[in-house]
């Protein structure tokens, strides 16, 4: 087996330092962009992209919440966190102690283990339909008991009302390897990650919908481009399939990664390509190729870090680091920076090691900062006075 290599740099945003620090790392660079604007007189070249290296502050921005899992913000700037046994935190903004508008609910959570309300994501046309999506496990008799589902809010002022179901049936549910992650591309598809519950042999079945990256309409409907996997009885929302644990997903330009936790080893980072097979659990960090599969990007070897939500960031306050992926951790209590392209993705820097404890979310607000949640209080941290907490972590520059 093959490991692929992690450059580590020296950034360490340490507990009992100042919530400042820089990187030592060698910057990534980004070259110039030239804009060759002919006239008859002279051509005019574009200003070349910032090339340092920012400043990272770390902030809690909220405090004592109960197991937080994700992050989506309002196009008004309304920062909404969702926690595993059911609720929804709606608060003013992403500031530092925003006041809480309301706390919301979805009804029949079933929070074991691993399972209960996880991943949100806010509809593209929000501000006229007012669409925010959750995935949850939940109790349905009509959907067959305790299964994941993935519903459709109308979201007006301080409440909710639920507007109906976007994905109800075939996404079983666990208390293992039950994450959910949505989150909406550039066109407007709302991609859903959906582990396999502790049975792998469901990631390697061409008809479940567990171990796999979906992708559908925003009404649930299957478009018209999605694949058709090798054995299914037709098209469904199956993007792909071979997924273990996959709890990160994330957008640069039309390019789309995945992020999935390893069993003992092998945590992985996915290019997501329509219909590929990635593999778990016949192949292990490398292999795939010779069966059919596809190998990682990125394989944490030997170790697991339990990687968890992921998240692109760009803008000028980022420096040489926008266009970067950032990766929260849960196991090793920290964020990683990677640069990434289709074939390859290079660990940058190590960031927040062991400082706020298990990071499971990762999302770019409005302002450009990112936040992460911690997940202390799951059952597997060490919680400390202030646990859950969203973190923010803004750039600028030196």
């Amino acid at each position: 087996m093959r490991r692929i290599g992690i450059a580590v740099a020296a950034l360490w945003l340490s507990a009992c330092t100042s919530p400042t620090a820089t990187s030592t790392a060698t910057p990534v660079v980004a070259s110039p962009t030239s804009a060759a604007a002919s006239t008859a007189a002279a051509a005019t070249t574009a200003a070349p992209a910032p090339t340092f290296v920012p400043r990272l502050t770390d902030q809690v921005v909220q405090a004592n919440l109960v197991i937080p899992w994700d992050i989506a913000f309002a196009p008004d700037g309304q920062m909404l966190v969702t926690e595993r046994g059911g609720t929804l935190q709606v608060f003013e903004s992403g500031a530092s102690g925003a006041r809480k508008l309301a706390t919301l609910a979805v009804a029949n959570v079933v929070q074991n283990g691993e399972s209960g309300l996880m991943g949100i994501a806010v509809d593209p046309e929000f501000t006229t339909n007012g669409f925010v999506y959750v995935c949850a496990t939940r109790t349905d008799q009509q959907a067959g008991g305790v299964v994941n589902e993935v519903l459709r809010y109308v979201l007006s002022g301080t409440s909710w009302t639920l507007d109906g179901f976007v994905i109800r049936t075939g996404m079983r549910s666990g208390g293992n390897h039950d994450g959910c992650r949505i989150r909406f591309d550039s066109t407007k598809h709302l991609w859903i990650t959906m582990g396999e519950t502790g049975t792998p042999s469901l990631a390697q079945d061409p008809n479940s919908l567990n171990g796999k990256v979906l992708r559908v309409n925003p009404d649930g409907s299957i478009p018209a481009d999605n694949p058709i996997i090798a054995g299914a009885t037709g098209r469904t929302a199956v993007y792909t399939w071979g997924n273990r644990n996959p709890q990160g997903i994330a957008f640069s330009g039309t390019d789309v990664y995945e992020v999935e936790h390893g069993e003992n080893d092998d945590d992985e980072i996915n290019f997501i390509q329509a219909g590929v097979n990635y593999g778990w659990p016949a192949v292990h960090q490398s292999g795939g190729a010779a069966r059919g599969m596809t190998d990682p990007i990125w394989s944490s070897g030997n170790v697991t870090f339990a990687t968890s939500g992921a998240a692109f960031v760009f803008g000028p306050s980022w420096g040489s680091w926008s266009g970067s992926l950032f990766v929260a951790a849960l196991k090793d209590t920290s964020l990683r920076r990677f640069t990434v392209t289709p074939t390859v993705a290079t660990q940058q820097d190590l960031l927040l090691k062991g400082k706020y404890g298990r990071l499971r979310a990762a999302v770019q607000g409005p302002d450009g900062a990112l936040y992460v949640t911690t997940s202390n209080r799951d059952g597997r941290g060490s919680p400390v006075a202030g646990d859950d907490r969203v973190v923010r972590i803004a750039p600028s520059q030196p």
